[in-house]
This record gives C-alpha cells, sequence and structure tokens, in this order.
C-alpha cells in the first residue's frame, strides 16, 4: 500500500490489477451520505491528478464527463436530446451534416475530459489539408464550440477548447458586379420571361436567393403607396443526415435583422403585377395539377405546376439567363451584390444598403463593399478642403 499524502486522499497499489488506487469524498448526496468516488491509473502520479481533477469539479459544482465518454457519443447526445427546439429544422440539420462530415472523422474518438485546443487546431488544419474551404472550416469550429458551450455549463469540462482554438481566416473576396448597362441589358432580355418579376425584384433589392423563392403574395402589398414588400422566411433544401432525402422547407429569416420591410421600385412593382396576371393564367392551365399552397404558403415564384421553385435549379436559370443575355454568367448571389454595388454607387448612405440587404450590422456591409467607399471617402476630403481652405 502507498503512502497517503497531504490532500491526496487514499492512494493504495493493487498488486493484483496492477494499477494504482485511489478513493475521495466529493460532497454529500441528499440524505447526507458522503459521496465517493474512486480513480485508477497506471502510475501514482497520473491517479493522484485526477484525484485533484474531481476535487475542483466538486468545488467548482460540475460533474465530471464519464472518463470513457468519446467526443462522438457526445455529440450525438447534443444532436439528440439539446440541440432541438434551440434553433431552426434547417440549422439543426446543418450541425448534424457538420459532426458526421467534418468534427467525427478527426474528433470523434477522442475521449471528451482530454480533449485539447490542439486537437481542434489539427483537425483544422487536417482539413485544409483536404482543400476545405476556410468558410467549412469555420463552421466546423463553430459548431464544435456550441456543443462544448453545453459540455462546460452542465459542467462535463472545464473549458470550451473549441473557442480556445485558433480561428479560420476569412479572405473578405470583393466579388464582381454587374454594372448598371449590363444590368439593363439583362432586364431587357428577361421581359416576358416567367420569371422576369423574380430577377427584377433580385437586382432591385438585393434579396438573398431563399428570401426571395421563400415570398408569399402576403408579403407584398402592391397597393400601398409607394409599394412594399416584407422579408419574412426563406426557402431552403434541408439536408438530414447523410443517406436520408433532401427536402424543401420554408424557415425563418437568416437574423433578426434579415426580416425587413423595403419599398419596391416602381418598375419591380409592375413585374409583379404582371407575374400575378401570368400566374393566374398557369394556374387555369395547370387545372388539377396546380399545388395551391405548396409548403404551406402562397407563393410568389412556383413551377408551372404551382410547387415551389427549387433553390438549386433557380441558380441553374440564371446562369442560363445571364449567358443567353451575354452579360457573362452570374449567379443568385452576385445578383445580390450588384444589387449593393449600384446602390452605392448610386450614392445610397451605407446604413440604407446595410438594411435593405438585411444584413446583421452595417459593418458587415462595410467590410464587404469597403473597396467602393473610395469615391465617398475622396468627397468628403473635397468637401473638407473647400471649406477650410477654398475661397471665403
Amino acid at each position: 500500500m502507498g503512502k497517503r499524502g497531504n490532500g491526496e486522499g487514499t492512494i493504495r497499489h493493487n498488486v493484483t490489477r496492477a494499477r494504482w488506487e485511489a478513493r475521495v469524498t466529493v460532497g454529500t448526496n441528499p440524505d447526507g451520505q458522503p459521496i465517493r468516488r474512486m480513480v485508477t491509473a497506471a502510475t501514482r502520479r497520473e491517479v493522484s491528478a485526477r484525484l485533484d481533477e474531481l476535487r475542483r469539479a466538486d468545488i467548482e459544482g460540475r460533474t465530471l464527463a464519464r472518463r470513457d465518454l468519446t467526443v462522438a457519443r457526445f455529440l450525438d447526445q447534443w444532436l439528440t436530446d439539446v440541440l432541438p427546439g434551440s434553433v431552426s429544422a434547417a440549422t439543426e440539420s446543418n450541425y448534424a451534416t457538420v459532426v458526421a462530415l467534418y468534427i467525427r472523422p478527426h474528433l470523434g474518438r477522442k475521449r471528451l475530459r482530454t480533449l485539447q485546443a490542439r486537437d481542434v487546431t489539427r483537425m483544422l488544419r487536417d482539413l485544409e489539408a483536404a482543400g476545405l474551404a476556410p468558410n467549412t472550416r469555420r463552421l466546423a469550429r463553430s459548431v464544435l464550440r456550441r456543443a462544448l458551450r453545453w459540455a462546460e455549463v452542465e459542467g462535463f469540462v472545464a473549458r470550451n477548447v473549441a473557442a480556445l482554438a485558433d480561428g479560420v481566416k476569412l479572405a473578405t473576396p470583393e466579388g464582381r458586379s454587374l454594372t448598371p448597362h449590363q444590368a439593363r441589358t439583362l432586364l431587357t432580355y428577361l421581359d416576358g420571361h416567367r420569371l422576369e418579376a423574380a430577377f427584377t425584384v433580385a437586382l432591385a433589392l438585393g434579396l438573398r436567393r431563399g428570401e426571395l423563392l421563400g415570398l408569399a403574395w402576403s408579403d407584398i402589398d402592391l397597393d400601398a403607396t409607394p409599394p412594399r414588400l416584407t422579408v419574412a422566411r426563406s426557402l431552403k433544401r434541408l439536408r438530414p443526415a447523410p443517406g436520408q432525402p433532401s427536402r424543401l422547407v420554408l424557415d425563418d429569416t437568416k437574423t433578426r435583422q434579415s426580416r425587413r420591410t423595403v419599398h419596391l421600385p416602381g418598375p419591380a412593382a409592375s413585374a409583379l403585377r404582371a407575374h400575378r396576371r401570368r400566374q393566374v393564367t398557369e394556374r387555369l392551365a395547370a387545372g388539377d395539377l396546380w399545388t395551391e399552397h405548396p409548403l404551406g404558403a402562397d407563393l410568389v415564384f412556383r413551377t408551372e405546376a404551382g410547387t415551389a421553385v427549387d433553390p438549386d435549379n433557380f441558380r441553374n436559370v440564371c446562369y442560363k439567363v445571364t449567358v443567353a443575355a451575354g452579360v457573362g454568367r452570374w449567379s443568385p448571389h452576385a445578383l445580390r451584390h450588384s444589387a449593393a454595388s449600384i446602390l452605392l454607387a448610386q450614392g445610397v448612405p451605407l446604413k440604407l444598403v446595410s438594411e435593405t440587404l438585411g444584413h446583421s450590422s452595417i459593418r458587415v456591409t462595410a467590410d464587404v463593399y469597403t473597396h467602393l467607399m473610395e469615391p465617398a471617402r475622396t468627397e468628403v476630403a473635397d468637401a473638407m478642403t473647400a471649406a477650410l481652405w477654398g475661397a471665403g
């Protein structure tokens, strides 16, 4: 039997098992009886360290996770018991995919209690070496950090190692944008196209693809002065766990700031009125095949059978019509970027552009479109020159 050191608890060497064992009291149960815990290890030093870990957890009011609890089993518990109801269905599905594809293969076998920040950093480096984009790596760290935050609150771990690990640096590309001439050329080409109004609204207001396709007629007031449109939801493709079929869903907007009401330019309102008349004709032509309320909403933009427009299909249509119009190959996100660029070029204040786009803050808008602010900065300098050093 080993000697009992000061504050170590009872430590002894089990000859039969060839292991060091220790017992220590960590508080009392509701009946007032002492709670005893035993730890084992190959060396006396290791068993003493585990005793210290138990004492710290007791003092801090934490319940340590089981020593054999792996990161994979912990994440399964988090995804099943904790996450549902705290985020949207689409976000829950996205998190499950991130766990399955990126976190579990790299960290799943590690013990939760011994997970280190360097393990997370190594995972991010391995993902980078595999050619994954910075945003994907950032998302993997973000999901793990959220899960470990719950583990930290529950006392399973003493610290959130994903939060301590170095983050992923994201480049902020300026991106392409249509010139006003190119935008006019595209709209001229789309005259009479069944989705003309969708492209008109996308260019005029810079809506996200899901926001555009998730619009319902109840969100649009064409009789108001001026006409207005409210962004209230987004159409997304829900991608469950690998092996399960995906499906389209209407979900809440991305952030609180994403829910917004904006005024419609006159030509955009006119395009929507023409679109509504065209949709009545399509409904009559489809007859019983028409879907009245796809996904539970009277959607503005639909297929010829009245169903929701798949976001991926809309992206492909966007590629096709922009090439056919002779302005190059553009995505729906590029149309959103173009709307912001054109507004800023026309001198619209940054705050109003940010509100129109539904950015989470004006800083996001400034970071993305800082390259377009140079003319405004020049105007500021010229104005100050005229005020202080101009002819009086």
